[in-house]
């Protein structure tokens, strides 16, 4: 960030602070000519005659910035930011104002938690000064919260869809079967594959790709395609119970992860059918302007898959489902493979019952090209 744009929202932010600052000194005729020397100067003024009187003020209503006295009775300034740093209030901004000097003395007020210390010796233009310092370093504090807040952000939603992003997926994946798990509840993962429809017709596709394959068309699907197919996605699951997530997949392809908490594998068929009508309702299957296809994977644990105690890895269980996204359905190599993946983790998949593999995958079996 620029200097000048650094510069620009310090001043905005400095602007939306409340001007409010609460003095607290046991000397009434102190506190008076402080508190009008800062109402002359613009300011909203509180006062307090010691830090026990402060903290209640402080538990009524926010100040910015707080002025005190170190030696008062019943709660001397010392005691009343050190209360104030111990119940977590790091966004008001503590001056010191008191005629105690020594190094020690200063030693004890910043360990204590105080932002500034002065002496009541000061003259009144530098102690307006650092009164200042005081609200554009509290604005300071505000922007870098503010930009941490966007990073962590940034870092948690996919730039190019709006979905989970790969990162945030897993995490919050993981804390999903850490809670499927503790409690015995059941979980389900439902792979979405994303693919340009290559055929020049515009005809659905009818294969479905391995794992090694990497058709250089995916490289074409636009970021609007993706956003829009997540938008599909986040409206067919139920709110604020399922969500969707970008997961890792081999360069040129993509893939999502529609988290479904308290949904059985064997719900899987109704469920990726009610996801693919939905994503079948774009006319021509055109999203952000692009003709897409899609296929699916499902895996999930089942009620009371906690009982050997064996923790599973949200990539594992990822991983399964899109083993299950790239198998045909049929009985064969892949099939097997996905059982035996599936089996030595722990997680299930459609087509296992009794660590069998059917004929036909029922999952699979309304999977024509979407």
């Amino acid at each position: 960030m620029k200097a000048d744009a650094v510069a620009t929202r310090m001043s905005v932010l400095t602007r939306a602070l409340p001007m409010r600052i609460l003095v607290v000194d046991d000397d009434e005729l102190e506190l008076t000519l402080m508190a009008d020397r800062l109402t002359a100067s613009g300011f909203e003024v509180e006062r307090a005659a010691n830090g026990e009187a402060a903290l209640q003020l402080l538990s009524r209503q926010w100040m910015p910035l707080v002025i005190t006295d170190w030696q008062m009775p019943v709660m001397d300034g010392i005691q009343l930011t050190q209360e104030l740093r111990a119940r977590g209030v790091d966004d008001t901004y503590v001056i010191m104002l008191t005629m105690r000097e020594t190094g020690m003395d200063y030693e004890r007020g910043y360990h204590a938690g105080v932002d500034d210390y002065l002496t009541k010796k000061l003259p009144d233009a530098e102690l307006f000064a650092r009164i200042h310092a005081g609200f554009n370093t509290l604005a300071l504090r505000r922007s870098l919260q503010e930009t941490r807040a966007e990073l962590m952000q940034a870092h948690r939603v996919d730039p190019d869809s709006g979905a989970a992003s790969i990162q945030e997926t897993l995490a919050r994946l993981q804390s999903e079967i850490r809670r499927a798990q503790r409690y015995g509840r059941m979980l389900s993962v439902l792979s979405v594959g994303v693919h340009l429809n290559t055929d020049a017709e515009g005809a659905k596709r009818d294969a479905v790709p391995t794992l090694d394959e990497t058709p250089a068309a995916a490289l074409q699907v636009s970021n609007t395609a993706l956003a829009a197919v997540v938008k599909v996605l986040q409206g067919v699951v139920r709110t604020h119970v399922d969500w969707v997530g970008r997961i890792a997949t081999p360069p040129g392809t993509v893939a999502f992860a529609v988290v479904l908490p308290e949904a059985a594998t064997t719900d899987g068929p109704a469920i990726k059918e009610r996801v693919r009508a939905a994503l079948k309702k774009v006319p021509d299957g055109r999203y952000g302007g692009q003709s897409l296809t899609f296929d699916y994977g499902l895996a999930g644990l089942e009620r009371g898959s906690n009982s050997e105690g064996k923790a599973i890895d949200s990539a594992e269980l990822i991983d399964v489902a899109e083993q299950c996204r790239h198998c045909s359905g049929h009985a064969g190599p892949e099939q097997l493979g996905a059982v035996q993946r599936s089996v030595s983790i722990g997680v299930t998949i459609a087509c296992r019952h009794g660590y069998a593999v059917v004929s036909h995958c029922n999952f699979k079996a309304n999977t024509p090209a979407s």
